[in-house]
């Protein structure tokens, strides 16, 4: 929101989690194909309607059938993934390694990286790895079941396969239906119909807020806005914000309450051999109303935690795959992708956010340089060091539009930058970094929060250098 036009965002959200769904007859004969039994000896019930779709596959709500006598049933999600996907994605990526060893071999070791990636995020045996890896990892840094949730892999009955997957259900809102739900309310509070309406003005205040050096905002839709959120900016200062999101929530009915949020990072926990810690009842039972802002304060947090002091992190949070709770956790689905870096670049990615925290371009530049970025311009000559700066900025802090001065002091537009560079050489870290920065930003700007990544990444940054 703010960079491409409203039409567009509105043609590519359907792909998040709206991609039409098989009917139960196709999705039933994968299950049995794959786990060579029939459907009533695994479930008590399985819901034929899917609570969502994606591209490789799609996930339904059931029962599973007790393994023992006098067992517990439980209610889960089950994950099948569509039979020719994989014939599909090894033709595209048997097509993107040609055209990168064509044209830009020197990327050959991140096009092969992306094909592994999307070969371990079409085999369900993979994820359930993943997610139990995940789950311990998050649970050794305190972060996991206290303010985060990541669903626990169900496969006492072995019917976990390549191509389904079964894991335990969370309840709660998707994170995109709670923007919509918090901007129809304060569309409602300003005197407009609903947030569509509400969305053409966003885009354009976002761009602009965008176009003027991006960063944190004033913190929500209404700071965004002209009219009476204006006005309450121009009285009541960054506080017009929680003000005008209280008075939407009173005309509501609905108390708008902020979640707790003091996890701290623990150091000295070296160990993955643990056992998994299950929720106790209080947890489960809390319930609370969710602070969006908090929310996303506490996605954008937990993702550098996985980026830079996690074994493995999830490579694709948007807001489909995460779910607000009741007691207002965030919960974590969907670790098919997951990314690694090693112990050499997690450090270069902390001294990249502490060199853009601190506004120090020359020493961006070095980092980039010596970490093996290169992008020329249309001429074959190198980016100076402000543009190099300027990139990693959108990589791994925030949308920054402003006109670029150039280390010669000419100023220029910064979309025609964008437009006359060619990236020639992209390390795995700097995919790496720039496709979950460019998804955390993407996320906090669909609810007019744009955020500095380098600002919330700091304190984490500054702990990988101390354990260096």
């Amino acid at each position: 929101q703010g960079i491409l036009p409203e039409q567009y965002i509105k043609a590519l959200i359907p792909l998040q989690n709206g991609v039409p769904a098989r009917d139960y007859e196709q999705v039933s004969k994968i299950i049995e194909e794959a786990t060579g039994k029939q459907m009533d000896e695994i479930f008590l019930s399985f819901d034929e309607k899917p609570i969502g779709a994606a591209s490789i596959a799609q996930a339904h709500k059931a029962i599973l059938r007790p393994t023992k006598k006098g067992g517990k049933a439980e209610q889960v999600i089950v994950k099948i993934q569509y039979p020719e996907v994989a014939e599909l994605f090894e033709a595209d990526l048997a097509n993107l390694e040609l055209a990168t060893k064509l044209v830009a071999p020197e990327n050959m070791e991140m096009a092969k990286a992306l094909r592994k990636r999307h070969q371990n995020e079409l085999d369900f045996t993979v994820e359930a790895d993943n997610l139990r890896e995940c789950t311990r990892d998050m649970q050794k840094h305190g972060i996991e079941p206290s303010i985060v949730r990541i669903p626990r892999v169900k496969n006492e009955t072995g019917i976990c396969s390549e191509n389904v997957l079964v894991m335990e259900y969370l309840e709660g809102t998707p994170l995109s239906d709670a923007i919509q739900h918090e901007q129809n309310k304060v569309a409602r509070a300003l005197g407009k119909k609903d947030a569509n309406e509400l969305k053409k003005e966003l885009s354009k205040r976002m761009r602009e807020h965008f176009k003027k050096g991006g960063g944190a905002g004033l913190g929500g839709t209404e700071s965004m806005l002209g009219g009476k959120g204006a006005k309450m900016v121009s009285i009541f200062g960054p506080a017009a914000g929680s003000l005008l999101r209280t008075y939407a929530s009173i005309r509501d009915g609905v108390e708008n309450v902020s979640i707790q949020f003091g996890s701290k990072i623990r150091a000295g926990l070296s160990s993955n051999k643990v056992d998994i810690i299950e929720d106790t009842e209080s947890t489960k039972n809390k319930r609370q109303n969710v602070n969006l802002g908090r929310a996303l304060k506490t996605l954008v947090y937990v993702h550098g935690i996985q980026l830079m002091l996690g074994s493995a992190y999830n490579a694709d949070p948007h807001p489909g795959n995460v779910l607000v709770l009741p007691d207002g956790r965030l919960g974590l689905l969907d670790y098919g992708m997951v990314g690694r870096l090693s112990p050499e670049d997690k450090e270069t990615v902390a001294e990249t956010i502490l060199a853009l925290s601190s506004k120090d371009k020359k020493n961006t530049a070095r980092i980039y340089r010596e970490g093996g970025y290169k992008a020329t311009l249309q001429n074959g000559e190198e980016v100076d060091d402000n543009t190099l700066h300027r990139f990693a900025s959108f990589h791994l802090d925030k949308i920054d539009l402003s006109p670029l001065t150039l280390d010669n002091g000419e100023t220029k537009d910064m979309v025609e930058i964008l437009r006359v560079t060619r990236e020639r050489v992209v390390p795995l870290w700097v995919e790496e970094g720039r496709r979950l920065g460019g998804l955390l930003q993407g996320v906090s700007a669909q609810a007019a929060r744009p955020i500095s990544l380098a600002k919330e990444w700091t304190p984490i940054a500054k702990q990988v250098l101390r354990n260096k």
